[in-house]
């Protein structure tokens, strides 16, 4: 049990002593007589709980923990998220609480910090700084460093989703043609991306051996991104789901042979003009911008080619699952959530169907109603 004893000789403060679980003598000074008796209480409790923290493993800095505990951690990151999260801690967190204990970070300071960052940056910067906070503040309550994570009820910004862009059939042609006057090699993406719906580093990432003319399909298995530091990097598809296998409009494929005739390649379908890798970056400041801007398409990104894709899947018929396999997600409900507004269940023809429902109603049963028959009471 923990004693509570007043200390004149230590500035009239009450000290606290108790011992931890390894029954080393502790000692603790309070200038109010109920902070020190809420904290034997609570320290009296976590140790009968057996989660009990050592205050001095806290005293750890933040970076040296970092360094030591958190990284290692991030081994099976896919390599664009680990450089993510390491540009998010060199900028935006190690320079607030790198010098810091681990015990010293509390509650109020990372809501000031997470205030002050939303002054300067957008809301979604915010709120993936303070997750990755968060992640290395809840490993350091698991490696008993600290008892509590004090990222846990900090307020965030609000994140405002952008509208989505889809495109019209004759816009896609339009953009495809811009495409041709600017940067004829990546005609055939902006068909292939606007009809088939795959992403930008998984366009980037197929192979000739990924079609199939014969069956008019395309097989998406693989992606390649650009990481800081390391290059091109290419890697499987995120999840199971997003392997998979589109039956392509005879239209896109008739441009895809057009262009395996135009710029010839034994491995991947997109090449740069010395027929190496594209990089996204590349092409986006270099041939993206000016065919968007050449169709009237300001601020058409690659992205929206997946959206105008599932657009007119929606448009042709597609169910939520079928929308759900060609777009690679784990779940149609995550689909049918995120593309709601698409789906025609969502306006006029539901409310047709109800209508048709009211008029096929009459005042009179469509066949003899049977009384319900009545069972006898026991005798």
């Amino acid at each position: 049990m923990a004693t509570i004893k007043r200390r004149p000789d230590r500035g009239d403060r009450w000290e606290v002593r108790y011992r931890d679980p390894g029954n080393r003598q502790r000692a603790k000074l309070f200038a109010r007589k109920v902070d020190a008796e809420r904290f034997a209480a609570t320290t009296g409790a976590d140790i009968v709980r057996g989660s009990y923290v050592d205050p001095s493993l806290g005293r750890l800095t933040f970076a040296r923990f970092v360094d030591e505990h958190y990284r290692p951690t991030m081994v099976n990151l896919e390599a664009t998220t680990r450089a993510r999260d390491e540009s998010y801690m060199r900028t935006h967190i190690l320079p607030m609480f790198g010098d810091r204990s681990l015990a010293s970070i509390e509650y109020s300071t990372c809501q000031a910090w997470v205030n002050e960052l939303a002054t300067r940056k957008a809301p979604a910067t915010v709120v993936k700084a303070a997750q990755i906070m968060g992640k290395v503040m809840k490993t350091a309550v698991r490696a008993r460093r600290i008892p509590h994570n004090p990222m846990t009820k900090v307020s965030l910004p609000t994140v405002t989703e952008s509208e989505d862009v889809y495109l019209t059939p004759a816009q896609v042609e339009s953009l495809a043609d811009a495409m041709t006057e600017v940067g004829p090699r990546y005609r055939a993406l902006v068909w292939l991306g606007c009809y088939g719906g795959p992403r930008i580093g998984e366009l980037l990432a197929l192979r000739w051996s990924d079609v199939d003319p014969m069956r008019r399909t395309v097989t998406v298995s693989r992606k390649v991104v650009e990481v800081t530091g390391a290059g091109m990097v290419e890697g499987s598809t995120k999840t199971k789901a997003g392997r998979r296998t589109l039956t392509l409009p005879r239209r896109v494929l008739a441009e895809l042979e057009a262009h395996r005739s135009a710029f010839p390649s034994t491995g991947l379908v997109f090449t740069s003009p010395d027929g190496a890798q594209v990089r996204a970056n590349n092409v986006r400041r270099r041939q993206w911008a000016g065919a968007v801007a050449l169709a009237g398409l300001d601020g058409f990104t690659f992205h929206d080619m997946r959206h105008t894709a599932v657009s007119l899947w929606v448009a042709a018929g597609a169910s939520d699952l079928e929308v759900a396999k060609w777009a690679g997600h784990r779940s149609a409900t995550f689909t049918k959530s995120r593309y709601a507004h698409l789906f025609p269940e969502h306006g006029e023809a539901l409310a047709e169907r109800l209508d048709a429902f009211i008029k096929a109603s009459t005042r009179t049963p469509a066949a003899d109603v049977l009384p319900f028959p009545r069972v006898p009471a026991p005798g």
